[in-house]
Order: C-alpha cells, then sequence, then structure tokens
C-alpha cells in the first residue's frame, strides 16, 4: 500500500508540473486544408495480488508501464474531405505477470515485445457526400459495432476498458486493435424539436485473420443504428464517441449492433476448452482448428444515459460462431454496467466516484474456453482539465477464468490497484 501512495503522490506532482493545451496545434494551408498533430498519453502503475498461471503463484508486485500512447496526424483536404492517420506504442514496460497481462485465458492486455511495437491505429479518410447524413469512410479503422469498442480508451469512466471491448474485437477481427481495412458510410440527424436523434453507420470489411475459408463471402458486414432523446450525443457526425459530458448533457442514446461474416476460417492461436469436442478431427498438430466457421455473429445493445452530473452506460453482446459440424456451434455473451457522478471542486476541477461491473461467459465448445471471467471495478477520476489532464486511482477485482488446455482452471488474473496519469495534446 505504501508503494501504491508515493506512486499517487509521484504522479500528482506531475501532472500538476504538466499544463497541456485543451486543444492540439493546427495548420492552415488555405482552401480547406489544415494539418493538426496530436498526442495521448496514458501512464500507469499498477500493484497486483494473488496472481495465478498455471498453478503458480507469482509475488504481488508493482509495475509502471505506458498503458496507451498515440501520435498521430489529421486534418482536411478539402470542406467536405477529412483524413486521420494516427500510430500506437502501447504496453510499453508492461510487466508478463501484472494482473492485467494476457497469459492464455487469463487476463486481457497483450504486452509489447521489447518495447519495440509501433504500428498503425488509425489510417482513413472520410467524405462527406451530405454533411452529416450521408459520410464515406474508407481505410483502416475500427468497424463501427459496440459501443465500448468504438470508444477511445481515454473517454471511459473505469480504469481499464470493459470486457465488451475485447471479447467483441477477438470474435470479429481476430486482433486487440480491433481495426481492419473496409469502407463505411453513416450518418447523423437531430432534430431540435422533438429532441430526437438517430445515428447510422454500416460497413464492410474484409478479416484477414479469419480470410482462409472457401466456397462462400467471407466479408464482414456491420450494422449499428442509435438513437438518442433530449441533447444529442452529437452534433455532427464523426466517429470519435464520448462517455461523460461534465454536465453539459441532458440525453440517452440506445444502439443496436449487429455483425455477420459468411464462411471463413480463423488463423488464432486459442486456447481450446473441451478437447471432446475438438478432437484430433477437426484439430491440427498445433491445436488450431482445421474447420471453417459457416458464419460469425455479433448482436448486442447499449445504453449511453447523462443527465446533469450522473453517467450511466451499459453494454450487451452476444458473439456467436456456427459450424457445418453443429456440435462445434458456440454462444459467448459479454456485458457491462457503469456510472459515475461529477462533483466539482472549488478550484473547477472535477472528482468523479465511479463503479464498473463486466462480465464475459463462455460456452462450452468456445474456442475462447468455457467458464466465466468478472471484474468489478471501483474508483476515482480527478479531471483537472478533463479528459487532457486526468489523475485516478481504481481498485479492480477480477476472478474466474476461462478452462482451456493452456490454463485448466488454476490460473488467476488478480486484483489490482491502479493509479493513473492521462495527459492528451
Amino acid at each position: 500500500m505504501r508503494k501504491v501512495l508515493l506512486t499517487g503522490i509521484g504522479l500528482v506532482a506531475s501532472a500538476l508540473i504538466a499544463t497541456p493545451s485543451n486543444a492540439a496545434p493546427k495548420f492552415y494551408f488555405g482552401e480547406g486544408k489544415e494539418l493538426e498533430i496530436f498526442f495521448a498519453n496514458q501512464l500507469w502503475g499498477v500493484y497486483t495480488t494473488d496472481r495465478v498461471e498455471n498453478g503458480t503463484k507469482y509475488d504481488n508486485r508493482m509495475d509502471f508501464f505506458l498503458r496507451r500512447s498515440r501520435l498521430g496526424f489529421q486534418g482536411t483536404i478539402t470542406e467536405n474531405l477529412s483524413w486521420r492517420v494516427w500510430f500506437a506504442y502501447d504496453n510499453v514496460g508492461l510487466d508478463p505477470h501484472t494482473a492485467l497481462a494476457k497469459n492464455g485465458s487469463i487476463g486481457v492486455v497483450g504486452g509489447n515485445t521489447n518495447n519495440q511495437q509501433f504500428y498503425v491505429w488509425d489510417a482513413m479518410f472520410t467524405y462527406a457526400l451530405h454533411k452529416n447524413w450521408a459520410n464515406i469512410t474508407v481505410g483502416y479503422f475500427r468497424p463501427q459495432v459496440g459501443r465500448e469498442s468504438i470508444t477511445a480508451g481515454f473517454e471511459v469512466l473505469s480504469f481499464e476498458k470493459a470486457l465488451t471491448n475485447f471479447y467483441p474485437r477477438l470474435h470479429l477481427v481476430g486482433t486487440g486493435p480491433g481495426r481492419e481495412t473496409g469502407v463505411n458510410i453513416g450518418g447523423l440527424y437531430n432534430d431540435e424539436k422533438t429532441k430526437l436523434g438517430l445515428n447510422y453507420n454500416f460497413g464492410v470489411f474484409n478479416v484477414d485473420k479469419f480470410s482462409g475459408g472457401t466456397g462462400g463471402d467471407n466479408l464482414l458486414y456491420t450494422a449499428r443504428v442509435a438513437v438518442s432523446y433530449g441533447d444529442p450525443e452529437m452534433k455532427k457526425y464523426g466517429m470519435g464517441y464520448k462517455v461523460n459530458y461534465f454536465g453539459k448533457r441532458n440525453g440517452i442514446t440506445f444502439a443496436i449492433n449487429y455483425a455477420y461474416q459468411g464462411r471463413g476460417q480463423d488463423s488464432n492461436q486459442f486456447p481450446l476448452a473441451d478437447k471432446s469436442i475438438w478432437n484430433n478431427t477437426y484439430l491440427d498438430a498445433n491445436n488450431k482448428p482445421k474447420v471453417q466457421f459457416k458464419n460469425n455473429q455479433m448482436l448486442g445493445f447499449d445504453i449511453l444515459a447523462n443527465y446533469k452530473d450522473f453517467t450511466f452506460n451499459a453494454e450487451y453482446d452476444e458473439l456467436k460462431r456456427s459450424f457445418d459440424v453443429l456440435s462445434l456451434d458456440y454462444k459467448d455473451k459479454v456485458w457491462h454496467v457503469r456510472g459515475g457522478y461529477n462533483f466539482t471542486l472549488p478550484n473547477k476541477t472535477i472528482l468523479e466516484p465511479t463503479i464498473t461491473y463486466a462480465e464475459w461467459q463462455g460456452d462450452k465448445a468456445s474456442l475462447n474456453g468455457n467458464g466465466n471471467f468478472k471484474t468489478t471495478d471501483v474508483g476515482l477520476n480527478w479531471y483537472i482539465k478533463q479528459n487532457n489532464m486526468k489523475l485516478n486511482l481504481h481498485y479492480v477485482k477480477q476472478s474466474g477464468s476461462a478452462k482451456s488446455a493452456y490454463n485448466p482452471g488454476n490460473g488467476k488474473a488478480g486484483d489490482y490497484i491502479g493509479v493513473g496519469l492521462q495527459l492528451i495534446f
């Protein structure tokens, strides 16, 4: 506990010395051309307790690492054509035995091998056929399904994003970042008289991880339709989503999400739950499935409600995969519920207590392993300059894990205390 307190003091001192701007620097070149430079960083200190991997218990430990780091450029080429190219270097310095680190079927965050990973995060162009009603985006970006997945980790109220971020991404795209190359058309309409709003996105993507199927269409099709009442969630169409509006929104948004991919083959190496189902008929020498799936689907809904200083957010998703061999079909479920309240302090900064509960439930035949994984996050966020400068202190309890060939029920991700400093420029 002493180490955690010292870490918090150090991060507070760093935050008080730093003076990030409220807006990123912009350069204008005339005729609607502009360039904006963007930088964002999360420095975390995570103190892990009770970490168990394959029956081996690890000592409690403090781990400092860069959880999220973004460096990017965005801007406009003409009044109707915008672009974004961002890069990421996440998880620099992550200890592989920290409570968040993924090992087999426990943990949710992948490592950064030798701290050398620097990769494209987003690379996309958006052309406005109509300023709000019809916008076409092409490039490499997140399929627009599931609020937690399409909301930046810098915006959420919990210390780490909920499980509704990690499992849908792996299910639909097969990677942690959850990005893929594709095309999306989306639009927004807000009626000031009725206080009703409509936001839609329809996309098609080529999923590299699942492209091995033959005899059918293996493109991924996505659809998200969101209806708002009260203050609009956004006044201009975009693919950036907020959670906390800091008392400036009184409204609710309800969204339905659906995704479908036809015949494909998963190239990921999965921990397998039940070898009586996934036996040698369907597995190669490396326990990788040899069979194609007939289709891969996601169906879910999410809610965001903001009323003065109160924020409520929830999501529920079903992740289904069907095979020609019926005994291999499975349906996983993942959901979360989250709440927070803003208290404005005399110095105009904001203190927000929050709580988040999330749960993943794996089907017996699931390639992610059967069983469940639960997280409960209770903490405080201190917004010094809203999300541009934020300090947070959270306690997170993690229980359960998927049973798999790599981790036959004797692993535990561990609980942790997290202290974070977030800076956006």
